[in-house]
């Protein structure tokens, strides 16, 4: 092969070649301005992450988080919280915009793949700012606390928490605010609450090996306009003793049971689209005719769907958690205007209701 040939070849092999991702290691304090992108990720946690009352962390669309095992201290590397010398976490004490969108969700997620619910610490918002700290459309998985809150109030919303060992842990004057959300899949609960009064509003709280909420006995949180559904340990636990209560209602002069408790919390299947539930509503929809490719034998997708040990993972043609048009969490939501859909109806209860940009007036 002559030399002008095998130039040729090794140009159109590097043309070829897929071009490598950039990655981006972190750990450390942040004390100033910074910005984390997609183009410049995944970043990869090798240990704790600080950001001090001076930083500010900025989170654009699309970035990918991965937590790792902390680096060795042989190596200098020593971790902020020695409380867990074996397991990463993000310490907030200043600022984090973390600003994903509907079409580029952000996530947070564990270098080790499994089961355990527990290879990373989870983010920790300890006294930061409230107007400047947010969570917005971001996925978090794989830690001991997806996120915990301690003396602040961050707002946290359109965002899918699940596969941890809890959800979102609030205490110690833990005030989160937290809308639109999904908490799943925890190992233990959903959403904890001891010393803190946190405001939840149009979250679904779905299929937690425990309980759904857990709380202390005596605080006194805000929760209203929530889905709870197939929490294997209750709905609530140590709760204010209305929520979860169904109330009675008077309809044609009769009282009949609502779906709803005194603060229009729903404990009913929220009904994700494709779901066994969502054809056997297809179905019962006399309404509405139904394409052929979902023809089924109700009286078997019932039977299979009664038998289903945990919810059952929809097919990828849709979007996660997509609710059903026949979910009870359709225009469930909280009514005030500041929640409404983005096409100006009123909110949805989980991810895919409320608007796209939210003030962060309380």
């Amino acid at each position: 092969m002559s030399n002008r040939a095998s130039i040729a070849m090794l140009l159109l092999a590097a043309l070829c070649a897929p071009a490598a991702r950039a990655e981006t290691r972190v750990s450390g304090s942040i004390d100033k301005n910074v910005r984390w992108t997609a183009e410049n990720g995944p970043y990869i946690l090798t240990g704790d992450l600080l950001i001090t009352r001076k930083g500010y962390l900025i989170i654009a669309p699309g970035t990918q988080i991965i937590a790792g095992k902390p680096a060795s201290s042989d190596a200098g590397v020593d971790q902020i919280d020695r409380s867990d010398s074996q397991l990463v976490a993000i310490h907030v004490h200043g600022m984090l915009a973390c600003q994903g969108t509907r079409e580029k969700r952000i996530s947070f997620s564990p270098l080790i793949k499994g089961e355990e619910r527990c290879h990373w610490y989870g983010i920790v918002f300890d006294g930061s700012y409230d107007q400047l700290t947010e969570v917005a459309f971001a996925d978090i998985a794989g830690a001991c606390n997806g996120i915990m809150v301690r003396g602040c109030s961050p707002m946290i919303r359109n965002s899918i928490i699940e596969y941890n060992n809890v959800g979102v842990n609030c205490s110690k004057d833990g005030n989160a605010r937290l809308y639109n959300c999904i908490i799943a899949r925890s190992s233990s609960c959903g959403i904890r609450v001891q010393g803190a009064n946190p405001v939840i509003f149009n979250s679904i709280i779905y299929a937690n090996r425990n309980n759904g909420v857990w709380c202390d006995g005596v605080s006194a949180m805000t929760f209203e306009y929530n889905c709870l559904w197939g929490n294997s340990d209750g709905n609530f636990m140590e709760c204010d003793p209305e929520l979860g209560v169904i109330k009675p209602v008077k309809k044609k002069g009769k009282k009949t049971a609502d779906s709803a408790d005194a603060r229009n919390n729903l404990c009913r299947d929220p009904m994700f689209a494709g779901t066994p539930a969502d054809s056997i509503a297809g179905e019962q929809d006399v309404s509405t005719p139904t394409p052929a490719d979902r023809v089924v034998d109700t009286a078997i997708a019932k039977a299979l769907y009664d038998s289903l040990p945990k919810p059952q993972r929809p097919p990828d043609r849709y979007r996660k958690y997509e609710l059903s048009k026949y979910s009870p969490c359709v225009d469930a939501g909280n009514p005030d205007k500041q929640f409404k859909d983005r096409d100006g109806t009123r909110s949805d209860i989980g991810i895919w209701g409320g608007p796209d940009v939210m003030g962060s007036s309380k």
